[in-house]
């Protein structure tokens, strides 16, 4: 014992390093706050084989809500995160199967971005056919 105290002694302290501020992000812009919610797919909602989670938020350039289904809540959060750049603030659990609150740190320009109608029209697909792609990929009860 006594040749392990002395090592720990010779080594000096630990180099000690505050945490990160969980509030102040690394990236500039103004912030947007999106809160969506979440609760388990019903035979209604006309999801996609393996979901089962749905979500729900109010997007701010379509001034409609946002809805989609997820085959799990890491799946959902894998999207708000790792693809839409949003830094999950806030998951708190609701009564209810798969029913969650998540609050995400956005930026305004997030949500500036082409629409995904935006994006196909520009590589070349006509206004109907994008109308078409876009309504097989979209359950009915989303539009």
């Amino acid at each position: 014992m006594a040749g392990e105290a002395e090592r720990l002694e010779q080594r000096g302290s630990p180099v000690v390093e505050p945490a990160p501020d969980p509030l102040r992000s690394e990236r500039s812009g103004r912030v947007h706050w999106v809160v969506v919610t979440t609760r388990a797919a019903r035979a209604e909602d006309k999801v996609p084989a393996g979901a089962i989670l749905f979500t729900r938020f109010w997007h701010p350039r379509d001034h409609s809500w946002s809805e989609n289904a997820f085959e799990s809540l890491d799946h959902a959060l894998r999207l708000f995160v790792d693809e839409s750049g949003w830094v999950l603030r806030q998951q708190q659990a609701l009564d209810g199967p798969h029913a969650f609150e998540l609050i995400f740190e956005a930026r305004r320009e997030d949500f500036s971005r082409p629409s995904t109608q935006q994006i196909l029209e520009d590589v070349g697909l006509s206004p109907e056919d994008v109308a078409k792609l876009l309504q097989r990929m979209k359950p009915e009860a989303n539009g």
